[in-house]
C-alpha cells in the first residue's frame, strides 16, 4: 500500500500499518496548523525536515549527479517521490514530484503546509552541510503537485 492512497477500510490500513501512520501524520499536521501561530508551526516543520536530513548525511558529496542520486534514494525509500536538481549561476533548484499529497481528506491544506516546511528544512540542512554560506537561503513553493525549492540569494 502506498502512503499516498488513503486506506479504503480499517483492514487495508492494518495490512502494513501505513494507513494508520498516514492518518496520524495528517492529524498531527492539522493539530499543529490549527493550534499554534503560523510562524511556530513553520519552525516546527522546518526542524522536522532538518532531523530527517540528518538521516542521510551528505558530507563529502561534491558532484550534482551524486547529490541527486543520494537524495532520490532517500526519498524513494520513504515513498516520497523523486527530484530533479539543476545547478544554476545564482541558485540550486530542486523540483520534488510525486510526494504523498493525498493521504487523507484535507480541505484546509495542512498536509501541503507540513510537506512544504519539512522539505524546505531538509534541503536547507543538506545544502548547509555541503558548505552553503549564511547569505544563501532555501525557499520552497508549490507549483501544482510539484514542490520547487530554490537555494541561493
Amino acid at each position: 500500500m502506498k502512503m499516498n492512497a488513503f486506506p479504503q477500510s480499517r483492514q487495508d490500513a492494518g495490512e502494513t500499518g501505513l494507513g494508520g501512520l498516514a492518518l496520524m501524520a495528517m492529524s498531527m499536521a492539522s493539530e499543529i496548523c490549527e493550534g499554534v501561530p503560523e510562524a511556530q508551526a513553520r519552525g516546527f516543520f522546518l526542524a522536522i525536515g532538518r532531523r530527517m536530513a540528518d538521516l542521510e548525511p551528505l558530507e563529502g558529496v561534491n558532484d550534482a549527479s551524486v547529490l541527486c542520486a543520494r537524495i532520490n534514494t532517500f526519498w524513494q525509500a520513504l515513498d516520497w517521490g523523486e527530484i530533479e536538481l539543476a545547478v544554476g549561476k545564482d541558485a540550486i533548484v530542486v523540483r520534488h514530484r510525486d510526494l504523498p499529497n493525498k493521504i487523507a481528506p484535507d480541505p484546509q491544506g495542512h498536509w501541503a503546509t507540513m510537506l512544504l516546511g519539512v522539505l524546505e528544512g531538509a534541503y536547507d540542512n543538506w545544502f548547509r552541510v555541503l558548505g552553503s554560506g549564511p547569505a544563501l537561503r532555501t525557499v520552497a513553493e508549490w507549483q501544482g503537485d510539484t514542490l520547487e525549492l530554490r537555494h541561493g540569494r
